[in-house]
């Protein structure tokens, strides 16, 4: 029994750390992150979406590659806008989310949830990618 309880809070301890996001490298220094699909899907999706298993492969929003791009583009959101409106971020519920918009339920809302929020060049990366038309490159 002496042991049940550090057993328990080392357990809590490292669920804790498995859930935390990987720290990006500072500002200008990911220079594989472009404003493309590929480059969104490779560095921000995969990474904080799908492996940290809030959009894995089995589910009707999975991030998963190869299927991220038909589950985000044109599709509805639950905020009456589109998940991404082509050429329109400001319409897009996907950069509404990552910013933590209030029309999108707000900071407390703030995707990826329970981790770090996005960095500046990530979030740019989607809003330049949105804005410039949201194709499948």
């Amino acid at each position: 029994m002496k042991m049940a309880l550090p057993i328990f809070f080392a357990a809590v301890l490292l669920s804790f750390l498995a859930c935390q996001r990987e720290q990006s490298l500072a500002p200008g220094e990911n220079v594989s992150l472009q404003p493309t699909f590929t480059s969104i899907q490779k560095n921000i999706l995969t990474p904080s979406c799908v492996n940290r298993g809030c959009h894995p492969p089995v589910g009707p929003m999975s991030l998963q590659e190869g299927v991220a791009y038909n589950n985000l583009v044109n599709q509805p959101s639950a905020y009456g806008i589109p998940r991404v409106d082509p050429g329109n971020a400001e319409n897009s519920a996907l950069y509404l989310k990552v910013l933590g918009d209030v029309r999108v339920g707000g900071v407390q809302a703030r995707m990826p949830l329970g981790a770090g929020s996005l960095t500046t060049d990530e979030i740019n990366a989607i809003r330049d990618w949105i804005n410039d038309g949201a194709k499948n490159n």
